[in-house]
């Protein structure tokens, strides 16, 4: 399926079993939706691997949660580079 949950990309990760507010589209792409009426930052768990912001072109190592910044106009989205 184009649009995954998260631990259909990365089974044995325990914590994406258990993400139920981020997803996958495609096998490369993180999306973590802001889901709350004025709500300007969130939560990303990034699973292990090198991951890109498609909004600021900030990079991390996966493997942890991060706090991203998300005003209206920006949806918190993840490229992953090492796959």
């Amino acid at each position: 399926p184009l649009i995954r949950a998260m631990f259909y990309e990365f089974p044995a990760d325990p914590h994406c079993w258990e993400l139920q507010d981020q997803y996958m589209f495609g096998p490369d792409y993180l999306v973590a939706p802001i889901l709350y009426p004025n709500q300007e930052s969130r939560q990303v768990y990034l699973p292990q691997g090198d991951w890109e912001s498609q909004s600021d072109g900030k990079r991390w190592s996966g493997a942890h949660t991060i706090q991203v910044e998300a005003p209206l106009s920006v949806l918190p989205v993840f490229r992953r580079l090492d796959h």
